[in-house]
């Protein structure tokens, strides 16, 4: 009696629908950034419209254990200087895997965890220049103590 190769037929028609899934395409597509993201319009924000393009332009970032101050050094975010006015004591690594974020959606999420306020330099003519970068300072460290020189 013959066998028929059904485990063969049903894997290559489980497969086929899943071929052209968006998950095997190498750049992101831009309806997978989060249309709502909590990301403040005015962060980073200039009114010169190719910055503003290329920094909500979806990306894929895989930063592995990278100290903060060399993600500035590395893509996506080499078309634009970076300076640090006051960096953390330690420079913190930066671990980040995903797919379909904005530069303005990473560089916010990274401000964020990292305690920083960054704002954007501007030329004369509009044009941006560079990111400043300040660290805002350890505001837990004193946290639940009284702080009087009478004590």
């Amino acid at each position: 009696m013959r066998q028929r190769p059904i485990p063969l037929l049903l894997l290559t028609a489980l497969a086929l629908p899943l071929a052209g899934c968006d998950i095997f395409v190498e750049k992101p597509s831009p309806r997978i950034v989060e249309a709502h993201a909590a990301v403040p319009r005015e962060f980073l924000f200039s009114w010169h419209e190719p910055y503003n393009e290329w920094m909500d332009t979806p990306i894929r970032v895989y930063y592995n254990k990278i100290p903060l101050d060399q993600i500035f050094k590395e893509s996506p975010f080499t078309s634009l200087s970076y300076r640090f006015i006051e960096q953390p004591p330690e420079m913190p690594l930066v671990t980040v895997d995903t797919l379909g974020i904005s530069r303005r959606q990473l560089l916010w999420s990274i401000a964020h965890d990292n305690n920083l306020h960054m704002s954007l330099k501007t030329l004369p003519n509009g044009h941006p220049s560079e990111v400043i970068i300040r660290h805002r300072g350890d505001t837990t460290k004193y946290r639940g103590t009284i702080e009087r020189e009478d004590l």
